[in-house]
């Protein structure tokens, strides 16, 4: 395998490089985009135009595309689909931080109901997440406290030095939900006893076909939000990337926006359309009176589609417009 000898091009050596690979730099500042964006982050933006390889792709059996786009892609329609994934991360985040708040509440006041630090108490929590699974030296819940209390230790957040001055030990469980980080609440979320997490989700909308809340499935929704919010949060491309976390699909019955989640492919499955289906059913439910919905609706129709990228790379089935209308929970 051969080493790494590309050698280093500054933004206006690399416009250059785009121009002469068939990019139509006109009408925009190239040189000046790759200076603040980057080549490498753009890079993921224009590989749909990139051309397909014949010859590579006959050889491996898969998409092999070269480095040339063809003549005339405009290097302009790169920053507005760049743009775009900006402001529909922008619009995610929003959501997300809106859910996580009201997860949180829920959780501290479901777990406060059984113990005020209900989050160290075995029998506040369910059997599977305290018991330890054969061979394992801790089980999840003893990991979690160890990481709650370190946590708690580092932490310069005034509420948490005002509980210092007063008191010894640790932090009730309606303080010491605020020093959670998203995955870590998450996980508090399933180690729930099954009845608390099906009220949590009962209070959030999301129920099953007898309208019963169903911890499982927000349990499954909030992996994937955290999947969506690390990939926000570190400015990676969401427009059409490959989901590692799924909506699990098949336990929507109860919730008449989201039953046609149950009809899309595998591949539309791994993409950001179901991710979104429900964060704006969540929303729906937490903050109905909010503008979100439409300003994000007006977000996804300036997706700057052309004849080789559109909705459906992100998993966006036809009709998505009458499922993604705001319809406050009565």
């Amino acid at each position: 395998m051969p080493n790494y000898a590309k050698p280093y091009l500054t933004p206006a050596q690399q416009a250059a490089l785009l121009a002469q690979r068939g990019m139509d730099l006109v009408g925009s500042d190239a040189a000046r985009a790759l200076e603040t964006i980057g080549y490498y982050r753009l890079s993921a933006y224009w590989y749909p135009y990139r051309d397909v390889d014949q010859r590579q792709t006959s050889r491996a059996q898969r998409v092999h595309r070269s480095s040339a786009v063809p003549d005339g892609t405009p290097f302009t329609q790169i920053l507005d689909l760049y743009t775009f994934d900006q402001r529909i991360k922008m619009a995610v985040m929003e959501a997300i931080e809106r859910i996580e708040v009201a997860v949180r509440v829920q959780i501290a006041d479901v777990l406060g109901r059984r113990s005020p630090f209900g989050q160290h108490q075995v029998a506040c929590l369910d059997g599977a997440f305290t018991g330890r699974r054969p061979g394992e030296a801790a089980s999840r819940h003893e990991r979690w406290l160890d990481r709650l209390r370190e946590q708690q230790r580092r932490s310069s957040e005034d509420f948490v030095q005002h509980f210092r001055t007063k008191y010894s030990g640790d932090l009730p469980i309606w303080t010491a939900i605020e020093l959670l980080d998203f995955g870590a609440m998450a996980t508090l979320f399933t180690g729930l006893k099954r009845v608390d997490r099906d009220a949590v989700a009962a209070r959030l909308g999301v129920v099953d076909k007898h309208r019963r809340g169903d911890g499982s499935v927000l349990a499954n929704w909030l992996r994937v939000l955290n999947f969506v919010r690390n990939t926000c949060a570190h400015h990676a491309r969401l427009w059409n990337r490959h989901f590692t976390e799924k909506v699990r699909t098949s336990a929507l019955g109860g919730m008449e926006n989201l039953r046609h989640l149950q009809h899309i492919s595998e591949r539309d499955r791994a993409r950001f359309y179901p991710a979104l289906a429900v964060i704006w059913h969540l929303m729906s439910a937490i903050a109905p009176e909010s503008s979100w919905h439409a300003r994000t609706r007006t977000v996804l129709d300036g997706f700057p589609a052309d004849g080789v990228v559109g909705p459906p790379d992100m998993g966006f089935p036809p009709g998505w417009g009458r499922h993604l209308r705001h319809r406050p929970r009565a």
